[in-house]
C-alpha cells in the first residue's frame, strides 16, 4: 500500500511536469524544449529507489501516446510501440542515474558538498540523460516511430538537451525540499525562493520571446501571402484588360475577319497561359457574327452555331459555342455593367472559370440595366484554367503555404472550393478577393517547410540557457546555504551539548556524594555543591564569595594553625595541581574531621591560573576502619607467629616420641624378633608403618603451614629444564626405575620461588609414577605451551586416572581416594601443589589423558624483560 501511494504521487507529479513541458512546445522542432518529467523521475528513484519505476513507465506512456495518436496520426499499434519504447528508455535512464549517483541503499541527499551536487548533476542529469536519449532516439528512428524528417542525431540532441537541463535544474530543488534530515526549513525556503524567482524570470522571458517570435513569423507569413495575393489579383486584372482590348479591336474596325481575330487573340492572349478560349459575342443585328478563338478549350465548351441568348425583348446575344452557365454570366455582366465571373467548373487541372466583360456603344457603362441591355454592342468572354492562374501567381505555394480557394456569389446562391491543406496547421490566414460578382476566400496554411525554416531558435535558446543559468545559481545557493546551515547546525548541536553538559554538570554537582568547591584566583568560593555544604555544616551562600581556607581549613594535619600561603589545599599555584592527600578540616560547629582531597588548577588560555577546583571526601569512618584493620592485622600476625612457633615446637616435640617409638620398636624387632611368633612380628611391622606415616604426616602438615612464610620470595627466574632434572635426581627408587620412561620436552624459564616449584614438581612427578595399576610401567610426559602472559605446564601420565566427580576433592587437605596400604601418602600432596601454584598467581587443574591416566596442568608467570642488574636464572635442587 505504501508503494502504491508513493507511485500515485510520483505519477501525478510526472504528468503535471509533462503537461508543463508540452505547454512550452516550440513546433515544429521542439515538442518540449525542457523535459521536466526527467527531474521527477531522477528525484523519485533517488528517494525511494526502484519502487518508483512503475510510475515513471506509466507516466511516459500517458504523455507520449496522445502525441502519436492525434498529432502524428501514426496509428494505434505504431503509437503504442513508440510510447512503450520511450517509457522503457525513461525507466532505464532512472536506473542508470540511481546506479551512478547512489549505488547503495536509498538515503537522504542534503546536497551539502560540491562533490555530492556534482555527482547528481553530472551523472544523474547529464550522463544518465545521454543514455536515455540515445535509447529513445534509437528506438524511434530505427523502429520507424519517429515523425517525418527526424533523424537519429537530431532526436538524440533534442532529447538529451531538454532532459539534462530539466533534471539538472529541478532535481536538486526537489531532493532538498523532500529531505527530512540535516536540512533546515530556512535553507529549504531560501533555496526554493531563489529557484522560483529565477524560474519565473526565465519563463516570463521565454514567453515574451516566444510571443515576439510568433509575431515575427506571422508577419513574415503575411507578407509572403500578401505578395502572392496581389500577384493573383494582378493576374485577374490582366485577364480583364485583355478582354477590354477586344472592344477596342472591334470599335476600331467595322469588320474584323476571323483571321484578324485569331491573330489578335494569338498576340494578346497567347502569353497569358491561363486562357482556354476567347469569345466575342455580338448582338443579333444584320451582318454581325460572333468570333471565337479556341486555344485550349475546356471539355464543357461545346459548339452551338447561332445560339441566341435573350438580353431584351427584341435583342439577343449570338454565340457559336456554348457552356452551361453562359446565360447567367451574360445576365450578371449586364446587371453590373462590369467584369463578371462564373462559378468554378471541373476539378483539379481541368478546373476553370469564365469571365465576361460587356462593351457599350458609349464605351462607358450606362447607368441602368435597361440602358445597358439597349446599348450593349458586344460581350467579351474568356474561359481560364484556374490552376494556371493560381500557380503563376502563387510563387510560394508548396514552400511557404498550401491553400484552398472557396468562392460564392454575394447572395451565397452557389459555392465552390479548389485546393486543400492540413487544417491542424498552427499558422494560417484568409484573404478575400472579389472577382466579377463573386467573393473568393483564399485560405493560406503554413507548410512544415516554412515552419522549420522559421524555427524559433531564440526562444529555445532563452529557455535552455535560462535553466542552465538556474542550475549554476542553484549550485551556488545550495552550497552557500549548506555552509550556513552546517554552521547553524553545529552551533545548535554545540549549544545543545553545552546545555546538556551544563544540566548534567548541575545534576552531577547536586547529586555528587563528594564535596566539590570551585575557587577563584583569590581563593574565594565561586561554586559549592550541596554535598560540600552538608559535609561542612554551612549553607551554600555562606561559602560563596568568602575565603574558603579561613573558614574550613584553619589548622594543619596536626591541628596547628596555618595561613593560606602554607595551605596545600586551597592554592591556585600550578605546583599543587593534581595533588591528592589527606588533611584535617573544620565544620561550622567547630568539630574537625579528616578528608581526602584532590585539587586541580583552572588555567586561562595563556596558561595563567585563574582558579581551582577541590574535591573533598570524608574519610573519618574509613580511617577508623583502617585503624581497626591494622590492629587486627598486627594481632593476627602475632597469632600466626605464635602458631608457627607452636607448630614448630609441637612438631619437634611430637616427632621426638615418634623417633623413640620407631627406634625402640626397631631394636625390639632386631634383637628379640626371633622370640616372637608371627602375630608379634605383624604387630611390630604395623607399629613401624604407623610411626612412619605419622612422621610423614607431621612433615607435610608443617610444610603446608609454612607455605605463606616465604610468599614474597617469588622474584627469581627459574629454568624448569634444570629444575626438572634435579628433581628427578632427588626422587625415590620407584621414580629412578621409571626415569627412562619420563619424557621431558623443551621447558621455559619462569618467574617464581625455586624451592616451592621444586616441591611442586616432586609431588606431581612422584604421583604420576606412584598411582599406576599393579604391574604397569609408568609413562610420564612433561611439556610446556606459551600463553599470553604465562606458561602452561603439563605433566601427563598413563596411571589409574581420576573420576570426574573427585577432581576438586583431591586438592583438599587430607582427602584420599585410596587406602594407605594401596597407595601410601599423607593426603596433603595435591593440596600443597595447588597452594604453591596459587601463590605464583596460577591455576592447577586435572584432566583425563587419552587413552588412560591423568594430565595435571598449571600456569606459571613469564620472566620479566631483562634489565641491567638482573641475576642469572636459578637452578639446582630445590631448597628445603
Amino acid at each position: 500500500m505504501r508503494d502504491l501511494r508513493a507511485n500515485a504521487v510520483i505519477l501525478i507529479a510526472y504528468l503535471l511536469a509533462g503537461i508543463g513541458s508540452l505547454l512550452m512546445a516550440i513546433p515544429p522542432g521542439f515538442l518540449a524544449p525542457i523535459w521536466f518529467p526527467g527531474a521527477i523521475g531522477l528525484s523519485a528513484v533517488l528517494l525511494i529507489g526502484h519502487r518508483a519505476l512503475p510510475a515513471i513507465f506509466i507516466g511516459t506512456v500517458l504523455l507520449t501516446l496522445p502525441y502519436g495518436l492525434f498529432i502524428l496520426e501514426a496509428g494505434t499499434v505504431s503509437s503504442l510501440a513508440g510510447s512503450f519504447g520511450l517509457a522503457v528508455a525513461a525507466a532505464l535512464q532512472a536506473v542508470i542515474a540511481k546506479r551512478l549517483v547512489q549505488p547503495g541503499p536509498v538515503s537522504a541527499m542534503p546536497l551539502e558538498t560540491g562533490a555530492e551536487l556534482a555527482r547528481l548533476v553530472v551523472f544523474g542529469a547529464i550522463v544518465a540523460s545521454m543514455c536515455g536519449a540515445a535509447l529513445a532516439a534509437g528506438w524511434l528512428t530505427i523502429g520507424g516511430f519517429a515523425p517525418p524528417n527526424l533523424d537519429f542525431w537530431t532526436a538524440f540532441a533534442r532529447n538529451w538537451t531538454g532532459n539534462a537541463v530539466g533534471a539538472a535544474a529541478v532535481s536538486p530543488i526537489i531532493l532538498l525540499l523532500l529531505a527530512k534530515d540535516r536540512v533546515s526549513r530556512r535553507r529549504k525556503r531560501n533555496v526554493a525562493l531563489v529557484f522560483v524567482i529565477l524560474a519565473v524570470i526565465s519563463l516570463v522571458t521565454f514567453v515574451a520571446t516566444r510571443v515576439h517570435a510568433l509575431e515575427e513569423r506571422r508577419e513574415s507569413f503575411a507578407a509572403l501571402i500578401a505578395e502572392d495575393h496581389i500577384a493573383l489579383q494582378e493576374r485577374i486584372n490582366s485577364a480583364r484588360r485583355r478582354l477590354e482590348s477586344l472592344h477596342a479591336l472591334f470599335a476600331a474596325s467595322e469588320t474584323v475577319t476571323a483571321e484578324e481575330f485569331a491573330t489578335y487573340v494569338d498576340i494578346a492572349f497567347s502569353q497569358f497561359d491561363s486562357t482556354s478560349s476567347v469569345h466575342w459575342l455580338v448582338v443579333d443585328e444584320a451582318g454581325r457574327r460572333p468570333e471565337h478563338a479556341l486555344l485550349d478549350p475546356p471539355g464543357a465548351l461545346r459548339p452551338d452555331p447561332g445560339r441566341g441568348i435573350l438580353i431584351a425583348s427584341d435583342r439577343r446575344i449570338i454565340t457559336d459555342h456554348y457552356f452551361d452557365g453562359l446565360p447567367e454570366l451574360v445576365d450578371t455582366a449586364l446587371l453590373t455593367g462590369l467584369l463578371s465571373a462564373t462559378p468554378l467548373y471541373g476539378a483539379g487541372d481541368e478546373a476553370w472559370i469564365g469571365l465576361a466583360l460587356p462593351a457599350f456603344s458609349d464605351r462607358a457603362s450606362p447607368a441602368t440595366q435597361t440602358d445597358r441591355r439597349r446599348q450593349l454592342q458586344g460581350l467579351a468572354v474568356g474561359t481560364f484554367r484556374i490552376e494556371a492562374i493560381i500557380s503563376r501567381a502563387f510563387a510560394h505555394e508548396g514552400t511557404v503555404y498550401d491553400f484552398r480557394v472557396s468562392g460564392s456569389d454575394p447572395n451565397g446562391d452557389y459555392s465552390w472550393s479548389h485546393g486543400g491543406f492540413d487544417t491542424d496547421t498552427p499558422l494560417a490566414a484568409t484573404l478575400a478577393l472579389p472577382i466579377g460578382g463573386q467573393i473568393w476566400q483564399i485560405e493560406y496554411a503554413a507548410t512544415d517547410l516554412f515552419l522549420a525554416r522559421e524555427q524559433d531558435w531564440v526562444s529555445w535558446a532563452v529557455i535552455v540557457v535560462g535553466f542552465t543559468f538556474i542550475t549554476m545559481l542553484n549550485a551556488l545557493a545550495l552550497l552557500s546555504t549548506a555552509r550556513t546551515d552546517l554552521v547553524q547546525r553545529l552551533v545548535e548541536e554545540k549549544s545543545a551539548e553545552a546545555l546538556t553538559l551544563s544540566n548534567n554538570l548541575s545534576l552531577v554537582l547536586e547529586h555528587a556524594a563528594d564535596a566539590i568547591l570551585s575557587l577563584d584566583g583569590d581563593g574565594r568560593g565561586v561554586l559549592v555543591n550541596p554535598a560540600a555544604a552538608k559535609l561542612l555544616g554551612y549553607e551554600l551562600d555562606e561559602l560563596t564569595g568568602e575565603i574558603v581556607h579561613d573558614i574550613i581549613h584553619p589548622v594543619d594535619m596536626q591541628g596547628q594553625p596555618h595561613t593560606r600561603v602554607d595551605c596545600p589545599v586551597f592554592q591556585t599555584s600550578p605546583v599543587v595541581s593534581g595533588q591528592n592527600n589527606i588533611e584535617r578540616f573544620r565544620r561550622k560547629d567547630g568539630s574537625d574531621f579528616f578528608a581526602e582531597y584532590s585539587t586541580e588548577i583552572i588555567e586561562a588560555p595563556d596558561g595563567s591560573p585563574v582558579g581551582a577546583v577541590t574535591v573533598l571526601r570524608d574519610i573519618t569512618a574509613r580511617m577508623e576502619v583502617e585503624a581497626d584493620r591494622e590492629r587486627f592485622i598486627e594481632q593476627l600476625t602475632r597469632a600466626n607467629e605464635e602458631l608457627e612457633r607452636f607448630a614448630f615446637a609441637a612438631s619437634h616435640d611430637l616427632q621426638e616420641p615418634l623417633r623413640l617409638i620407631s627406634n625402640f620398636t626397631g631394636l625390639l624387632a632386631s634383637r628379640h624378633g626371633d622370640k616372637l611368633d608371627e602375630n608379634g612380628l605383624t604387630y611390630l611391622r604395623h607399629t613401624l608403618d604407623a610411626t612412619a606415616r605419622m612422621q610423614a604426616l607431621i612433615t607435610d602438615l608443617l610444610a603446608y603451614g609454612r607455605l605463606n612464610s616465604d610468599a614474597d620470595v617469588m622474584n627469581s627466574d627459574v629454568d624448569l629444564n634444570t629444575l626438572v632434572s634435579s628433581t628427578l635426581d632427588t626422587l625415590g627408587p620407584a621414580v629412578q626405575a621409571a626415569r627412562d620412561h619420563v619424557e621431558v620436552g623443551s621447558l621455559p624459564i619462569v618467574r617464581g620461588n625455586p624451592a616451592r616449584l621444586g616441591q611442586l614438581l616432586q609431588n606431581l612427578i612422584g604421583n604420576a609414577v606412584k598411582f599406576q595399576p599393579p604391574g604397569q610401567q609408568a609413562e610420564v610426559r612433561i611439556s610446556a605451551r606459551e600463553m599470553d602472559a604465562t606458561w602452561e605446564i603439563e605433566i601427563a601420565d598413563n596411571g589409574i586416572g581420576i573420576r570426574q566427580d573427585y577432581r576438586e576433592q583431591i586438592f583438599k587437605p587430607f582427602k584420599r581416594l585410596h587406602s594407605p596400604d594401596a597407595y601410601p601418602g599423607s593426603g596433603l600432596g595435591l593440596a600443597i601443589c595447588r597452594k604453591i601454584v596459587a601463590s605464583h598467581g596460577g591455576v592447577l587443574t586435572v584432566l583425563d589423558n587419552d587413552p588412560a591416566g591423568s594430565i595435571f596442568r598449571f600456569t606459571l608467570p613469564k620472566v620479566r624483560p631483562a634489565t641491567p642488574g638482573d641475576i642469572a636464572p636459578a637452578s639446582g635442587t630445590p631448597a628445603s
